[in-house]
């Protein structure tokens, strides 16, 4: 039988154990060692440096929110984080 065994993505740490569920259905851990609180399985980063720059280069062009939203399906307040960050 195998053994999965899961780190910590905070403090990298393996003194984990499942602590419920997330309103969406994915498994809640608790590392012991930190006392705080993750996911299992996390996605990374959703869009590419490449694509962000893209995207807010689109926006420059012709500001309009909800154009930009439609089109690249991302959404105003992950575009307002990006343009905070940058500038």
């Amino acid at each position: 039988m195998w053994t999965k065994v899961v780190l910590c993505v905070h403090c990298g740490g393996d003194d984990v154990v499942r602590n419920g569920k997330t309103s969406n259905g994915k498994q809640r851990l608790l590392c012991k060692s930190c006392k705080r609180t993750s996911r299992e399985d996390r996605a990374g980063p959703r869009y590419s440096e490449p694509d962000k720059e893209r995207i807010l280069r689109a926006y420059m062009e012709r500001p309009f929110m909800r154009g930009v939203q439609r089109i690249f399906g991302v959404s105003r307040q992950t575009r307002s984080e990006w343009l905070k960050k940058k500038s």
